[in-house]
């Protein structure tokens, strides 16, 4: 359904005034259960195809800033609780970046949160830059050698077309302008510098399977934007970047799947009675992430090189 102008605005992505209601409902606020108003509405633009929460349903921007989106989400607001939980998370950001080497870059990490990540560099990378809007991280972050800056816009001061390569992982689909967070990104780059980015797929197969109970899990007050891999390219494309190899990536193995059938809620990662099979887990992964339908969605992208004609 076409929602009547006005309703959503002007797409900050692509100016687009269309917008078409894809889903009424329930959101997510937090942990799986807490549930928002009943009405909330989720639109996609009709000219670049990014989904979007209506703002009045998100958190403000500046919960980020502190430690209450930690706490909305129910994750650690320290850097040591940070670790424990996302330390394992790492390697399959490491698998997409595979075979690239850090080796003597300069490299930015945007919304670093703990610097997990960044602390996989260290030691190949001649300088990191850590971007994190909450303070709590900053202490630490700094200790650990890195250049430490609240907003993107501060380091841009020191490292505007100085970076190799940028990262920005599980942020895009926070922030009020997308297409302004990626322009930023590029500013950051030199010429040809990469950078690699990620967020949930709109089209993660669940959606389809299980519909009443995962789309109001899926959707959620801290998550703005929804993206696929062809809108994801042309909010890229919007902001000056080339898009160069998108990567689908399913973060669970079978038994979390069969579970949401099961239980009608998520069941993590350990695996069912008969089901602890890493074979079977990879292939299950492989199956998903070949259709384009695993639950993340990564993209490298390039900033061109300059015309100097």
């Amino acid at each position: 359904m076409t929602l009547p102008e006005g309703r959503f605005g002007t797409c900050e992505i692509c100016m687009g005034l269309v917008w078409r209601e894809v889903y009424r409902g329930p959101v997510r606020r937090g942990a799986f259960g807490n549930l928002s108003d009943l009405d909330a509405v989720v639109a996609v633009c009709g000219s670049c195809g990014a989904g979007r929460l209506e703002e009045g349903r998100c958190e403000e921007a500046e919960i980020y800033e502190h430690t209450a989106y930690r706490q909305l989400v129910g994750e650690a607001t320290d850097t040591t609780g940070y670790f424990a939980e996302h330390d394992p998370n790492i390697l399959r950001n490491l698998e997409v970046l595979w075979p690239e080497s850090m080796r003597n870059k300069v490299v930015a990490d945007l919304g670093c949160a703990g610097g997990s990540f960044l602390d996989q560099l260290r030691g190949q990378a001649t300088k990191i830059v850590a971007v994190e809007p909450c303070e709590a991280y900053h202490g630490s972050l700094g200790e650990r050698g890195y250049a430490v800056f609240s907003h993107v816009e501060e380091a841009l001061k020191d490292w505007e077309a100085k970076v190799d390569y940028a990262f920005s992982f599980s942020v895009i689909e926070h922030v009020p302008n997308p297409r302004s967070l990626l322009e930023q990104l590029g500013r950051l780059l030199k010429p040809q510098g990469r950078a690699l980015i990620s967020t949930p797929n709109r089209c993660d197969f669940m959606m389809d399977v299980l519909p009443d109970v995962y789309v109001p899990f899926f959707y959620r007050t801290v998550h703005r934007w929804y993206f696929d891999a062809e809108s994801l390219r042309r909010c890229a494309e919007a902001a000056g970047l080339v898009p160069v190899n998108t990567h689908f990536v399913h973060r669970f193995g079978l038994s979390n799947s069969l579970r949401w059938l099961r239980d009608r809620k998520p069941g993590g990662r350990d695996p069912l009675p008969h089901l602890g099979s890493t074979m079977l887990d990879n292939f299950w992964k492989n199956f998903l992430e070949e259709r384009g339908v695993a639950d993340y969605l990564y993209l490298t992208l390039e900033r061109p090189a300059e015309d100097h004609a």
